[in-house]
């Protein structure tokens, strides 16, 4: 009798949600005049999308993740499939939506400003988070969903399920959202899911409209008290503001050479997770973070300036960042 052949190992990142192809103008002088052409100095696709970018990252630092979310079955699609492949993502969880084209996004900037986007969900726009291939959901790892309000159909119970299932598994559950600018976000459906998040990272801007508050430490508190474990405020070049049981951590930002911001919180989050994935503290986790992020923003793209794991950890030990940590004498959730 021939042997069985051994199913594929399941990682123990699982990461769902916004994935996209991502085209990018090198940064310009200034930006063309209607009915003007300007040459950039290079124009690049890469995978993008929040949870894309995050698994990507970590992939580049040595953690492998499985994926689920959908493409169209256009050549953008066959293009991103490509190198997903090639760079060893799982992608048991990628569905092909006929008849849809593949998501993208435009990402553009003149030098000195902040990045112009023109994204298109396409098929991105169907994703339900509805039946998810549960032997993806990890033994005592991570699941991630990003790109949490951007993609409108996503099914609130069915990401509520996978929390349910993933923390009966031992998981921590991340949930980073994208809080769309039109006015049309809803906040009590996001505050909905914090009591099954275990990490929760919106930046400045979304704390503020998700709970009206102006300063990271009372955005932090109020997303505590509607459930999450532990809430992480990002705040661009200022740092962080962190809150769990136990601690507050306000944290600086590293200074690296800035070719392209773009996805530098994506990366941030891959960092999270990886901090995760080996149990370290708060403060470890949020500093090895924030070294994954600020490294994100040294290329054209939104994850190729990440560096592998060890280098990662070379760059924490060889540059200087400002960590105030304050410990919270009584908890803020019974």
């Amino acid at each position: 009798m021939n042997a069985q052949p051994n199913p594929p190992r399941v990682p123990r990142v699982l990461c769902m949600g916004d994935m996209t192809v991502d085209i990018f103008a090198q940064a310009m002088p200034r930006l063309p005049q209607p009915g003007e052409l300007l040459l950039a100095d290079r124009i690049a696709c890469f995978p993008g999308g929040n949870a894309l970018n995050a698994a990507v990252a970590l992939l580049r630092m040595g953690d492998p993740a499985s994926f689920f979310g959908v493409l169209g079955d256009d050549a953008l699609g066959d293009l991103l499939v490509g190198e997903l492949t090639k760079i060893g993502l799982d992608m048991r969880g990628v569905r092909r939506v006929p008849g849809c084209p593949t998501p993208a996004t435009l990402i553009y900037r003149a030098e000195g400003e902040d990045r112009r986007y023109i994204s298109a969900l396409g098929a991105g726009g169907r994703f339900t988070g509805e039946r998810l291939p549960e032997e993806l959901i990890p033994d005592h790892g991570v699941v991630l969903a990003a790109g949490y309000l951007k993609l409108r159909s996503w099914n609130d119970d069915a990401l509520i399920e996978v929390f349910q299932k993933a923390r009966q598994r031992g998981c921590r559950n991340v949930l980073n959202v994208c809080v769309p600018r039109d006015g049309e976000a809803d906040v009590q459906r996001c505050l909905r899911l914090l009591p099954h998040v275990d990490v929760f990272l919106p930046n400045e801007d979304e704390a503020r409209v998700l709970t009206g508050e102006e300063r990271p430490e009372a955005q932090a508190r109020a997303l505590r008290m509607a459930g999450a474990r532990l809430a992480i405020v990002t705040r661009g070049s200022q740092g962080l503001y962190a809150q769990d049981d136990a601690s507050s951590v306000e944290m600086g930002a590293f200074e690296v050479p800035l070719v392209d911001p773009t996805g530098c919180g994506d990366c941030f989050t891959a960092g999270v997770v990886a901090g995760l994935l080996r149990e370290w503290d708060v403060v470890r986790i949020l500093t090895f973070a924030s070294a994954a992020g600020a490294l994100g923003a040294t290329a054209l793209g939104c994850t190729s300036g990440v560096l592998p794991f060890a280098e990662v950890e070379r760059f924490v030990r060889e540059n200087r960042l400002l960590v105030s940590v304050q410990r919270n004498t009584k908890p803020m959730i019974s």
